[in-house]
């Protein structure tokens, strides 16, 4: 199993308007970028609104939209890359 995070964080879930979403998602996107965005936990309009924009701005620059596992198929951790092991 391998733990997985975030790259960009467009803290949609603090509601700053669609605008700012966008403009935080498209400014820290980069190759192999996971843009963090959320899909409950109250009022999303703004995040649904902001992902035309996102989808379309990433595209212009040519970047590919793709799954995490996709993701990991294109750019595999290096091999016997150990991770952490946590107490439970």
């Amino acid at each position: 199993m391998l733990m997985t995070l975030w790259s960009v964080d467009t803290r949609d879930w603090t509601r700053p308007g669609t605008r700012a979403i966008v403009r935080g998602a498209l400014s820290a996107a980069r190759p192999g970028a996971i843009i963090l965005m959320h899909d409950g936990g109250g009022d999303r309009s703004e995040t649904i609104a902001a992902l035309p924009a996102i989808i379309n701005g990433l595209r212009r620059r040519h970047y590919e939209l793709v799954t995490v596992p996709q993701l990991l198929k294109l750019d595999p951790p290096p091999s016997g890359q150990h991770l952490p092991h946590v107490a439970e």
